[in-house]
């Protein structure tokens, strides 16, 4: 749960119309229209990392354990037998820092994986990354398998060293900077992720012009959130100060000449256009959600305990959710464990909040009932509705691009 003084603004908690809580329906995939399939399997390859970021929200990243071929192995069955799988499949290695581990280990679990799966769907690749560790022989290994690279990185060495540190408290940026150089060399295109904490909020140019000085096409914004470890956001109470620095975000990348591409506006102006694509459980159709979608994302940790809905709760502590464990690859399969209670009662509390947004939130439309882990962490309930990630992320970002199309069209319908 989030420390008290973090408590944010939601609207008030009550029944959803339609689904009392004493009449919650158990889960069943028969219910889903169109049929259940997961587009993200994440994989945690080790829960260790090489730093020690004061942002982070992962526990246990102090642990050297790793994910055997077995587990890897079992995880991809898992998908395929339970009919989980679709034309497309994104495999992505994250949390701790998956290149901890080396060139060769990549190398065997991707054979493992292409062996179960290529036959049922396409595969591809992604790792998020904090770049020290990138040599010669992970970027042969990055080009072998087409792999896609995100770099996490928060922008000038000032802001990034200010939270992005050794086990030793020492500054990473230049050995950041060595890795993404290093990648260029090798011909690896790569993105950034940057986290945004109230210090960047007061240096919205010089944060734009890193990254353009950097040669960086792809980034994405990622505002400082209360999750897990990580109980207060640093944006808390900087309302007008987060809508300052989006607008003046907004006003540097839309200049002519510009080619930096913010994630978050790229998303804004992709809904605007085309919206998102609907998903009907029960007859009832809602705007696409895969962290509110049962099995949309499928997240396995190192030893094959497996959770699904956001990525960022499995392995949480929670007494309530068994922390968000809800079962183990190598015991059950993912459909197999719904039927305990710690997936019935996340994703009945999941499904009142996702009915609450609907009914009280004018940008549903366009989110399908935000992300369960912050609700969780900032207002103590899966069932609550408006987070500040949400207004960050979402909200702010989606509304700023609009003003500017309409604007654009003398107030025109986009």
């Amino acid at each position: 749960m989030m420390a008290a003084e973090a408590l944010l603004r939601w609207l008030p908690r009550h029944p959803p119309r339609g689904l009392p809580r004493r009449a919650a329906p158990r889960f069943d995939p028969a219910d889903f229209a169109p049929a259940l399939r997961t587009r993200l399997l994440i994989l945690q390859p080790t829960p260790f990392c090489n730093i020690d970021c004061d942002y982070c929200y992962l526990p246990d990243r102090g642990s050297t354990a790793r994910m055997g071929l077995a587990t890897i192995r079992r995880a991809a069955e898992r998908l395929r037998d339970d009919g989980l799988l679709g034309a497309e499949l994104g495999i992505v290695w994250h949390a701790g820092e998956p290149l901890t581990l080396p060139a060769a280990y990549f190398d065997a679990a991707i054979a493992v994986l292409h062996e179960v799966l290529a036959a049922s769907c396409t595969l591809s690749h992604s790792i998020q990354t904090n770049a020290m560790l990138i040599d010669d022989a992970r970027c042969e290994m990055i080009r072998r398998h087409g792999i896609r690279i995100g770099v996490s990185v928060d922008g000038p060495a000032e802001l990034h060293d200010a939270h992005r540190r050794t086990r030793r408290g020492h500054g990473t940026h230049a050995q950041v900077l060595r890795g993404m150089r290093r990648l260029r060399a090798h011909g690896i295109a790569f993105h950034a992720i940057a986290v945004v904490t109230a210090a960047t909020l007061a240096q919205p140019d010089a944060f734009v012009d890193f990254f353009e000085a950097e040669g960086v096409h792809e980034l994405g914004c990622n505002f400082d959130e209360a999750e897990g470890l990580h109980l207060r956001s640093s944006l808390a109470g900087r309302e007008t100060a987060h809508a300052a620095f989006i607008a003046r975000l907004l006003e540097r990348t839309s200049a002519p000449g510009s080619r930096l591409r913010i994630r978050e506006f790229a998303h804004a102006q992709q809904l605007i256009a085309q919206g998102l694509p609907g998903q009907a459980w029960q007859g009832r159709r809602w705007p696409d959600n895969a962290q509110t979608l049962p099995f949309g994302l499928v997240s396995v940790a190192h030893d094959g305990g497996f959770g699904t809905f956001s990525p960022e709760l499995l392995g949480q502590r929670s007494a309530e959710f068994d922390d968000f464990v809800f079962g183990n690859v190598h015991r059950v399969s993912y459909l197999e464990s719904t039927a305990g209670d710690a997936f019935v009662r996340a994703w009945q509390a999941i499904l009142r909040g996702t009915q609450a947004c609907e009914a009280g939130c004018a940008h549903f439309p366009f989110c399908g009932g935000g992300a369960p882990a912050n609700k969780l962490y900032e207002n103590g309930d899966f069932a609550s509705t408006e987070t500040l990630y949400c207004r960050s992320v979402l909200k702010r970002p989606f509304d700023a691009v609009l003003a500017r199309l309409e604007r654009a069209t003398g107030g025109a319908q986009p």
